[in-house]
């Protein structure tokens, strides 16, 4: 920090001497302005003066009065330049000399304000060290009692340790005399456990030898009802069987008949439909008879086109494409009110053979 003062000090100066010696040279090289000197007047004799024309004297000495006057222009804006940048170097000088007390004024805060920490900090040092030796004091006294407390704490614990193993040994002696009592009704309990065994062992012969005849009785009953069951299955089953295929039969015939019916019905509709293309159909100039080509119709709802596509070409793409006009313009299409054959329309392939 302090060095960072200096330097400033030291910047502040020699930037004062700068301009001290700027406006010097300034003023030094100002210097008195040399009067304009007069153009010679070249000698003439007194015969050639009474010669000379009026208006070129006139024009002689209006010549030299405006060299006078650019001249003085000219010094004028030099002395006008110079005067501005002696006020520039003023201005700058009072400021840096202002900075400069600044800085010194600043120094000189700084300066206090360290003093003033360094003694604060030498204060807090010094309770520090005071509060550190206080504490030291009593982290004896503390240590002391801490060690007193433990030496009683460790002659409590004997005095315990004592009174522990005496409770121990004392009670180890009423575990032996219950152990021994326990043990004496074990044997006991063990030998009306043993009677009771064998009562039970006969007791569950004799009933095994009854649950073995009723699960005989049982197996006799089921294998019976077992029979009668799968005999009843049988002849459910054969019902259910000759029931299916007459009902197999009947939804056969039904849907070949409904299958002719909606045939039919398409067939209707196929005939009508390809009628009215060939009334929408213009044959080009290079078409020949006999020929044909197979197309793919997708239909919307309704009737109206959504696509045509050619299956298979007839040879001439003239024909092809007079094909396909043919279908857009005659839409919409004859359509059945009929469900099934509507469906069976709504995307269909048919052979375009116009004769």
């Amino acid at each position: 920090m302090k060095a960072d003062w200096t330097k400033n000090i030291s910047s502040a100066t020699y930037a004062v001497l700068l301009h001290i010696v700027l406006i010097g040279l300034f003023v030094v090289g100002i210097g008195p302005t040399s009067a304009p000197k007069l153009a010679s007047q070249p000698k003439v004799d007194i015969v050639q003066a009474t010669v000379m024309n009026e208006a070129d004297i006139i024009k002689e000495m209006q010549v030299q009065q405006d060299i006078e006057n650019k001249k003085r222009l000219k010094e004028k804006q030099q002395q006008e330049k110079v005067d501005k940048k002696l006020e520039e170097t003023q201005k700058e000088l009072v400021r840096k000399e202002q900075e400069f007390r600044d800085q010194q004024e600043r120094v000189k805060i700084e300066k206090k304000k360290q003093q003033e920490k360094i003694k604060k900090l030498e204060q807090e040092r010094k309770l520090q060290e005071q509060k550190t030796k206080e504490a030291e004091k009593l982290r004896k006294v503390e240590e002391e009692k801490q060690r007193l407390a433990e030496q009683q704490r460790k002659e409590a614990e004997q005095k315990k340790q004592k009174a522990e193993q005496e409770r121990q040994a004392e009670e180890e002696k009423r575990k032996k005399a219950e152990a021994d009592r326990k043990a004496e009704e074990q044997k006991k309990i063990a030998a009306e456990k043993a009677r009771k065994a064998e009562e039970a062992k006969k007791l569950k012969a004799e009933q095994d030898r009854k649950a073995e005849e009723a699960k005989k009785l049982k197996a006799e009953q089921d294998r019976k009802a077992e029979e009668k069951r799968k005999r009843e299955a049988e002849r459910k089953a054969q019902d259910a069987e000759a029931n299916r295929l007459l009902q197999e039969s009947l939804q056969a015939e039904q849907q070949e008949q409904e299958q002719r019916r909606v045939a039919g019905v398409v067939d209707q509709y196929s005939l009508m439909i390809k009628q009215r293309i060939k009334r929408y159909w213009i044959r080009p100039a290079s078409s020949t008879v006999g020929m044909q080509a197979t197309l793919r119709v997708s239909l919307l709802p309704g009737g109206d086109v959504k696509r045509v596509s050619v299956i298979k070409s007839s040879g001439n793409a003239l024909f092809d494409r007079s094909a396909e006009s043919a279908v857009y313009k005659a839409a919409p299409l004859p359509q059945p009110t009929d469900p099934k054959a509507a469906a069976a329309l709504r995307d269909f392939q048919f052979i375009f053979k116009p004769e």
